[in-house]
């Protein structure tokens, strides 16, 4: 291998190194950026999501469209895209049908919850810090809720429509909120003990049952529309090409057709044939007989071995070699008759064996059967000459 290819491979290593690395750390998933339930990281859903699938929950994501007529209780955790006048229409119908929703707010999305909280009637009172909530009453019957962890978020202002659910330092920071002759909104101004990294400390898992235990039925939905998924959204093998995983793919095809391209390549380095001999007569042979074994095509040996009889008869007569074999006898005939019978026997066994398979030993037999009759006719010319 020559220096010049040793420094392309080299360089053509590196870059796909690069490639893979670049992959490696834009596939990691992002703590601060996803708050989706696709997301393993701190702020993610993703654990709440399959816990529930395995409690034999119906669970689904809400991606494409804003649909809500398959959903008991909607999950509405930090979205960051605003609701529009139809999506709004949506969700107080889906309210006024009897169906629940579990809103989480964080600071990432403050801008999308103020109005959808502002056409329910709850208004936001101010910030507040970390650490855990207690409940303001009794939560749940069997009395596991007692606390729940919180990182810095909101609280709401107290007014007669809303039940107070949680409190942190005084302030109300979670709420209940019951629809006429409807559903329920209950709404936390944090988002920690819904996330990943909440969902297993104090009492997260025992307070978002005693949610669930409270709604019309078990088919929950988590609201990715309005986490950015408002198009069609590819599952399955397609969807690696959505991610850095298809992008790094893309990538390291064009590397290496532009790498094949620039070297000159196929599928490989042409082979250099300027100083190769022209194959000898033995070699040519050898490489049919090859050839003819491997495919079994013994039938086209005694084929050859009857157009050499006849172009061999033809040099000592003059008999044109490419005629039928009808007219071919009855012209040799015409020269000498008696020979000829045997040229016609020998011709016709050539052509019944080229129609078959023929054993080897029927072909050397008839190499034999060729070879008298050629030395009978050219015997026959050398006296004659």
């Amino acid at each position: 291998m020559s220096r010049r290819t040793i420094q392309s491979v080299l360089a053509l290593a590196c870059a796909v190194a690069v490639i893979a690395a670049v992959t490696i750390v834009g596939a990691a998933p992002s703590d601060d950026a996803n708050p989706s339930s696709r997301s393993a990281g701190r702020l993610g859903t993703l654990a709440m999501f399959t816990w529930l699938q395995r409690l034999g929950l119906r669970v689904a994501r809400l991606s494409g469209t804003f649909e809500l007529s398959r959903t008991d209780v909607l999950v509405e955790y930090d979205p960051f895209i605003n609701f529009s006048p139809n999506d709004m229409q949506l969700l107080k119908r889906f309210l006024k049908g009897g169906g629940d929703v579990l809103m989480a707010f964080g600071p990432e999305g403050i801008a999308s919850a103020q109005p959808v909280l502002q056409s329910l009637g709850i208004a936001f009172a101010g910030t507040t810090g970390g650490g855990f909530a207690t409940p303001a009453q009794p939560f749940d019957i069997a009395d596991h809720v007692h606390r729940i962890p919180t990182i810095g978020g909101f609280s709401f202002v107290p007014t007669p429509t809303l039940v107070p659910l949680f409190m942190e330092g005084g302030a109300e920071i979670g709420a209940a909120q019951s629809q006429p002759d409807g559903g329920r909104v209950i709404v936390l101004g944090n988002t920690q003990a819904l996330s990943n990294d909440g969902l297993r400390h104090a009492d997260s898992a025992f307070f978002l049952l005693s949610v669930l235990e409270r709604a019309r039925g078990g088919r929950v939905s988590f609201d990715e529309y309005h986490h950015g998924e408002g198009g069609a959204v590819n599952t399955g093998a397609a969807a690696i090409f959505n991610g850095p995983i298809g992008v790094a793919a893309v990538l390291a095809a064009c590397l290496v057709v532009a790498y094949l391209a620039l070297n000159g390549r196929r599928l490989g380095r042409a082979a250099d044939t300027s100083a190769q001999a022209a194959p000898s007569t033995t070699a040519y042979i050898d490489a049919m007989a090859d050839l003819l074994a491997r495919s079994r095509g013994r039938g086209a040996i005694a084929l050859r071995y009857a157009e050499e009889l006849k172009r061999t008869l033809s040099s000592c007569t003059g008999v044109d070699a490419r005629l039928g074999d009808d007219e071919f006898l009855r012209r040799l005939g015409d020269i000498d008759a008696d020979r000829t019978r045997g040229v016609a026997t020998v011709l016709g066994r050539a052509r019944a064996l080229a129609s078959g398979q023929p054993e080897d030993s029927a072909l050397l037999q008839l190499a034999r059967q060729v070879d008298d009759v050629e030395r009978e006719w050219q015997a026959v010319e050398a006296a004659f000459a």
